[in-house]
């Protein structure tokens, strides 16, 4: 499975669709948040889905165990690759997740890459998700290094805040190239503006691309 998950961070599902055909030859897997969501609806996942590509759903879960359950439920029967849920959530919230069965990749968030925080608490987040049987967690780059040695190279990590080294930070603070988290042990990165706002989206997938596959060797 290709390393890329495209962020499509956007509220048109026109465009995003004729991105997702546009970058297949270079991304498996499109991340679905929130801005396309609530205007698309399960739709775009279909979309994205019958056009030969997985879906990702970037929700962030952090509710009461029962309510995530059902909602992990939901996911299963649209079809998910994947889906994220907070690790704040705590123990119980997770665990309840990890319970469904056939569960679509469990990727819990440990802290937003827009803050600044002790990589002391991402270890422990990671450790804790590890725990109650999530699939990986969402972590910026610089902390893929502590989670990979602490949690083992099996467990996922999923990385945004990717910047190429001509591109600008917007509001991300933990930031790194494609390469060095690749290098670093990433096993996805995750690519939002830098790909569907720029100039050309698919020369934009091939340049990172390039940087991937250098990286892997």
């Amino acid at each position: 499975m290709k390393k890329i998950i495209v962020a499509l961070d956007m509220q048109d599902s026109k465009k995003a669709l004729e991105l997702v055909k546009a970058l297949s030859p270079y991304v498996d897997i499109f991340k679905v948040g929130p801005i396309l969501f609530l205007t698309s609806g399960p739709k775009i996942i279909e979309d994205i889905k019958r056009l030969g590509n997985d879906a990702f759903l970037d929700m962030k879960f952090h509710d009461i165990p029962a309510t995530v359950k059902r909602s992990v439920e939901s996911a299963r029967q649209m079809g998910m690759h994947s889906l994220t849920l907070h690790s704040a959530g705590g123990e119980l919230m997770m665990k309840e997740a990890a319970s469904v069965p056939n569960h679509p990749k469990l990727w819990a968030v440990t802290v937003l890459t827009s803050e600044l925080t002790d990589p002391i608490i991402v270890r422990q987040r990671a450790q804790l998700a590890q725990k109650c049987g999530m699939d990986g967690v969402i972590s910026s780059p610089h902390e893929i290094e502590i989670i990979k040695k602490s949690c083992g190279r099996d467990f996922t990590v999923v990385t945004p805040g990717i910047r190429m080294e001509s591109d600008s930070k917007n509001d991300q603070k933990r930031i790194s190239t494609p390469k060095a988290a690749i290098k670093a042990g990433a096993d996805f990165i995750v690519v939002g503006r830098p790909i569907i706002e720029a100039n050309d989206p698919v020369e934009a997938a091939k340049r990172i691309n390039g940087e991937v596959e250098e990286a892997l060797g």
